[in-house]
């Protein structure tokens, strides 16, 4: 056998004590099911009526992958497969196929497969059981990956998970290169532009924040790869990032303010966004206050409010 294909099963955590049941005497084995037996699959049908196939770039479970690069990868790799398959066993294998109907009269149609516990290999020099993997690997009930199992992307009741080593490694590739280039382009960055960039993805940066702890600040939250929680829960640290460090000098400077005035209290947040200074609504989200202050009809509005932020800070010093 060549290069292959690897579907594992979850081992599944052994509870101590407790009363007794066949579950618990299978998993103290090793086992997550009784020998012999297994989980029969066939092709998932989606909504849309179309096959969840592994060779479909137009499919829904990549348009739902969030991460731009592991997206392209994806939609990189089913293209090239679907042309090779199709070549290698001359059948339409397009997400609404016939061949993919078990039920169906075709002559020629898919097989469900039987997977057992352990390690399902597939030996993916021979195209009928790449067939296979490709559509068990983006199976709903077989997790793509086991970190994903762990995160909660999946139900509990998945027992298995893909075990593929190839796309995890390039998948952290290209997130590691993102992760590095940020860290670069931040060095380069002017003193006073770090600490702008860092408050506006949340950091507890002040205009007295040693440059050394700025650094290692951005250095921690850039390696983390998502916010765990706050405005930005769940988005990528590397795209926030990027999304302020391409700015234009002149909007991250008002934007930098206008988060340093809510963060002093100058303004403050109400019902759905809205800005109030005081009793008085001044605008109806933080986005429309930075335009109306960008305005060159307001920048006197905009100097003032400077000047009430220096207030405010020279009084938190005293």
């Amino acid at each position: 056998m060549g290069i292959t294909g690897k579907i594992s099963v979850i081992k599944k955590e052994v509870s101590v004590g407790g009363v007794k049941t066949m579950d618990k005497a299978l998993r103290a084995a090793g086992y997550t099911r009784v020998p012999g037996t297994g989980v029969t699959l066939f092709p998932y049908k989606e909504l849309n009526g179309k096959y969840r196939t592994g060779l479909d770039p137009e499919a829904s479970y990549i348009e739902r992958i969030q991460d731009p690069h592991e997206q392209a990868i994806e939609m990189e790799r089913v293209t090239r497969l679907k042309a090779k398959l199709e070549k290698a066993l001359n059948i339409d294998l397009g997400p609404r196929s016939k061949f993919w109907n078990y039920t169906s009269n075709e002559e020629i149609k898919i097989s469900p497969i039987k997977l057992s516990d352990g390690d399902n290999l597939f030996d993916l020099s021979d195209p009928l059981k790449e067939l296979t993997y490709s559509w068990l690997r983006v199976h709903p009930m077989i997790a793509s990956s086991y970190q994903a199992y762990l995160r909660g992307d999946y139900p509990s009741s998945v027992q298995f998970y893909v075990a593929d080593d190839d796309i995890e490694d390039k998948i952290t590739y290209k997130k590691k290169q993102q992760v590095n280039r940020a860290i670069v382009q931040f060095e380069e960055m002017t003193p006073d532009k770090k600490k702008k960039v860092a408050r506006l993805m949340g950091l507890p940066i002040t205009d007295n924040t040693k440059e050394e702890y700025v650094y290692n600040q951005m250095d921690t939250l850039l390696k983390k790869l998502e916010f765990d929680k706050g405005e930005y829960a769940n988005l990528s640290t590397i795209e926030v990032f990027n999304r302020f460090s391409g700015m234009d000098e002149g909007l991250l400077e008002v934007k930098d303010l206008v988060r340093q005035a809510i963060k002093n209290s100058i303004y403050r947040i109400k019902g759905s966004g809205r800005i109030f200074e005081g009793d008085n609504q001044i605008a109806e989200s933080e986005d429309d206050l930075v335009k109306y202050l960008m305005d060159d009809e307001h920048q006197d509005e905009l100097i003032i409010l400077e000047k009430k932020l220096n207030i405010k800070k020279q009084t938190k010093l005293t």
